[in-house]
């Protein structure tokens, strides 16, 4: 592991009866994800991955502190987790309301399926939301991420460059994969690079998903070249894969950095993207060129004529169910037409109340993480116990660093906002876990920034 957490920074009142501490099994679960979900765990059936598996130990972790008493866990009100359970109940009000009006019986079990991977996702986001203690934590789950969506990355950059597909190579022993989508993914004559992720679409939402954390562990992690080379992954892998989610992703980045970094820092680091798409365009000259049709001729694309003609049937469908719509995880296309936009198929799905709180979570999130990056530490306001000097360096000490873990996941809440409304993201499971495991260290953040005791420790893993 690239940062070594210190046991004895965990204060002792919230130690509980865990020797593991959870930002170890999230960065388990976030290694787990980023490997092909078509491999399941062999011999069991069914589709159980590993990611799975260590997702319903987390959900049953959380639910087992909450019933006995904490076992560690924050108790203390919460906006990011709170906005997760009115999500769900809304989402659980909505399917009530469609169940009692009826809908095919073989749409049942891809319902169920949809509720439990929701259900493995949300525990995810209230462990890391009320279990990650420290910052150390939260690098190590935030390293596992990057570094999980920077080596899909590669696979993908050497599939796209040399035409070698490394997908199968990821097998490890004890499972089995179910089978390598082999669609026909080309756009301008260049085949789209998909890593290890379903889609590759769903790839250049990670990769742009993943960036914030990158730099943020860059500026703040050991290793510094490791996450900047991982940045560089992150870019150059979103960019094989041919998307407009990808280049939009990576700009909504770029903006957002200005206010980070400053003019002339911001200027030197725009400089270096150039570069690198520069160099990329003299390795792969066509891929330029695809890319600028892909982006100039959008008004033209058949792909975006189509999400924009969704508007109309999306419009008949929700008359038909304002409030429960047709029933969670029971959008099935064909014979119902690709949406390609999240916000829409929850409309479909959960109606307006699914549509609300989907909204409501995102906006939790980015609020909470921009407080978090805008709001002065408690020890300068007065009342804390951060030690002489801590606050003199707000950019090396830890005050300055939870300033950019949350800048950070504000960025990265706001790009997969974007994402959600360039295709179905939350059907895809990679992007799911990730996404809602970002939400949750959001959550986290917020309650480390009230905790001066927890973040004096974590100078050990700074730069």
């Amino acid at each position: 592991m690239i940062i070594r957490p210190r046991i004895d920074v965990v204060p002792p009142e919230r130690a509980g009866l865990f020797v593991v501490r959870p930002a170890w099994v999230l960065a388990a679960f976030a290694a787990a994800l980023a490997l092909p979900q078509t491999a399941v765990i062999a011999g069991v059936g069914g589709a159980l991955t590993p990611a799975r598996l260590v997702a319903g130990a987390v959900l049953a972790w959380w639910l087992l502190a909450r019933f006995t008493g904490g076992l560690g866990m924050r108790t203390a009100r919460n906006r990011v987790r709170g906005a997760l359970l009115l999500f769900g109940l809304l989402l659980a009000l909505s399917h009530a309301i469609a169940a009692a009006s009826g809908f095919p019986d073989e749409l049942v079990a891809a319902s169920d399926r949809q509720i439990v991977l929701f259900l493995l996702a949300g525990g995810v986001l209230l462990l890391a939301c009320d279990g990650i203690d420290d910052l150390a934590g939260v690098r190590i789950v935030l390293g596992s991420l990057v570094l999980g969506v920077a080596l899909s990355a590669g696979i993908a950059i050497v599939h796209f460059g040399l035409g070698i597909d490394l997908r199968a190579s990821m097998l490890l022993p004890g499972l089995e994969m179910q089978g390598l989508w082999d669609a026909d993914l080309a756009r301008g004559g260049l085949l789209r690079s998909m890593g290890l992720a379903n889609h590759p679409i769903e790839l250049a939402g990670l990769c742009v998903l993943a960036l914030p954390s990158a730099l943020y562990l860059s500026w703040y992690a050991r290793h510094r070249w490791l996450w900047w080379c991982c940045c560089v992954l992150l870019v150059l892998g979103a960019l094989t894969t041919i998307s407009r989610t990808a280049l939009l992703g990576i700009a909504v980045v770029v903006v957002l950095l200005l206010p980070r970094l400053g003019v002339l820092r911001w200027t030197a680091l725009l400089t270096a993207l150039v570069g690198l798409l520069a160099t990329a365009a003299l390795f792969w000259p066509r891929l330029g060129e695809v890319l600028g049709r892909t982006v100039l001729g959008s008004p033209a694309d058949d792909s975006v004529r189509a999400r924009l003609n969704d508007y109309a049937y999306v419009a008949s469908r929700w008359a038909e169910g304002p409030i429960g719509g047709q029933g969670f995880g029971t959008y099935v296309a064909p014979p119902q037409p690709y949406l390609d936009n999240q916000y829409l198929l929850t409309l479909v799905e959960s109606g307006l109340p699914g549509l609300l709180g989907l909204v409501g979570l995102l906006g939790a999130a980015v609020a909470t993480s921009i407080q978090i990056a805008r709001r002065e530490p408690s020890a300068r306001r007065g009342g804390s116990t951060v030690p002489p000097g801590l606050e003199a360096h707000p950019r090396r000490g830890a005050a300055g660093e939870i300033n950019a873990a949350g800048w950070a996941m504000a960025v990265s809440t706001i790009v997969g906002g974007f994402c959600l409304g360039t295709f179905d993201a939350l059907a895809f499971p990679q992007f799911l876990g990730f996404l809602f495991l970002l939400i949750g260290v959001a959550g986290a953040l917020i309650a480390l920034r009230e905790e001066p005791t927890s973040m004096t420790g974590e100078l050990t893993g700074a730069r």
